[in-house]
């Protein structure tokens, strides 16, 4: 006698659904990693304007404007990933509740099949212990 477990297609659904899952937190994850990274690169080359600009280097006003402008565009870019990060980190929280949902479906269905599977193996030692009797009951009668 075989266990075949009832629900068997729902817990292979809840499996996949839990492995997209993982696979959208993954892209969300790697997502919030390229952007921190490209900010990182432009706090340093930021950083590296700063460090290197000096009064004497412009000499014009016109070159001292233009150094300006670019430094600000770098703050701005730099205000546009953290923006962008705060998004991202939102993103990886929902996803995460989300998995954590269907990890808690999945796993509502494993203890099922775990029941299931006990019910069965007591099944099964009933049928056994009582056919034992029945040869046990025969050979006494003999």
């Amino acid at each position: 006698m075989k266990f075949d477990f009832s629900l068997e297609p729902v817990l292979k659904v809840r499996k996949h659904e839990e492995k997209l899952q993982k696979q959208k937190l993954a892209e969300k994850m790697s997502k919030k990693k390229a952007i921190a990274s490209k900010k990182e690169k432009l706090k340093e080359k930021l950083k590296a304007h700063l460090d290197t600009a000096d009064v004497n280097d412009f000499r014009n006003l016109h070159d001292l404007k233009r150094h300006r402008r670019y430094i600000n565009s770098l703050h701005k870019e730099v205000e546009e990933l953290n923006n962008n990060l705060r998004i991202v980190e939102n993103a990886i929280e929902q996803e995460r509740d989300k998995l954590a949902e269907v990890h808690k479906k999945r796993h509502i269905m494993e203890k099922i099949k775990e029941e299931e599977h006990e019910l069965f193996l007591e099944k099964l030692s009933r049928q056994q212990r009582k056919m034992m009797d029945e040869i046990a009951t025969q050979s006494y009668s003999k």
